[in-house]
């Protein structure tokens, strides 16, 4: 079985190691600097084993070289955001977090593929591409992935039928300027827009835009983290089982969509070797143009 560091022990980084477990698909290595936590959260996890019945063994550590040889690097690591401020209002504290995360994963772990969860997460892309020199289809952010999750629930909240039905598609930067689709959303191969009013999809796409926001003010001292937990899980299982899954995933963009020097979600097929496939859309010059302004807030930063 695989291996996959977690760097990071908060809520985040410890129910994606829960997942992780669920799915059995890795072995799980928790890192965090303070000294104990990994161990206490991952003794805690291992203890549910029995009754959760998860095969995968789940460690815990404050040394950073026990992401030695890892296949696949998950970083959760920094600040987070407060009520009432933006994703990126932390960026360059975690620009120097990851930048030394960066160092150790070039020298301890050459071959792995790094999922990105740490915001602002399209920049932090940006950030662990240029530092660590990784073939760009290594290196992939959550942010698209997280918001189409968001907005299939919104589908099915809306219509009152099963999440399970629901598929749905947001692409973009993680910020309110992301592109949800609606024509790429279907219940059960149903087009949203057969089932759902004009108004509807206006409210569905303006609730995924704030639902990141909507947490943090109602929970206060937390964010969200089942949903970005889950998105993690969902990509590591994709890379480590091969799946091919069709992700949303933050990838440096190169001529994609007419895009280049910029991290932004994109549909992606993801599996063994990272991101193997970024999948072009025909979208309108509507959306184009949307898509474009998205990437602005990312450019901002550097």
């Amino acid at each position: 079985m695989q291996k996959v560091s977690i760097i990071g022990s908060g809520n985040v980084g410890v129910n994606s190691a829960f997942f992780i477990a669920e799915m059995a698909a890795a072995h799980i290595m928790l890192i965090d600097i303070k000294e104990g936590m990994s161990h206490g959260k991952a003794l805690d996890l291992m203890e549910a084993a029995p009754i959760r019945q998860y095969r995968t063994k789940i460690e815990g550590s404050h040394d950073i070289k026990d992401i030695k040889d890892s296949d696949v690097v998950v970083i959760t690591a920094g600040l987070i955001r407060a009520p009432g401020r933006d994703r990126g209002e932390h960026f360059q504290k975690n620009v120097d977090i990851i930048k030394g995360l960066c160092k150790s994963i070039v020298e301890l772990a050459p071959n792995s593929t790094i999922i990105v969860a740490t915001e602002p997460v399209d920049a932090m892309v940006m950030v662990i591409c240029r530092e660590t020199g990784f073939d760009r289809k290594r290196v992939m952010g959550i942010g698209g992935l997280l918001d189409s999750t968001r907005m299939a629930h919104f589908v099915a909240e809306k219509l009152n039928v099963s999440p399970r039905d629901i598929t749905a598609l947001v692409i973009g930067s993680h910020t309110r300027l992301m592109l949800p689709l609606p024509f790429y959303s279907r219940i059960n191969g149903i087009e949203a827009g057969m089932l759902l009013s004009a108004e509807d999809i206006e409210e569905v796409v303006t609730n995924t835009r704030d639902a990141g926001s909507v947490i943090v003010d109602l929970a206060k001292r937390s964010n969200a983290y089942y949903a970005p937990s889950a998105a993690i899980a969902q990509v590591v299982e994709a890379i480590c089982i091969d799946t091919k899954k069709v992700l949303s995933m933050s990838i440096m963009l190169a001529g994609e969509y007419g895009l280049e020097d910029v991290a932004l979600s994109v549909p992606c097929k993801v599996g063994a070797n990272g991101i193997e496939e970024i999948i072009e859309l025909d979208l309108k010059n509507e959306d184009l143009q949307a898509l474009a302004a998205s990437a602005e807030p990312i450019r901002s930063y550097f």
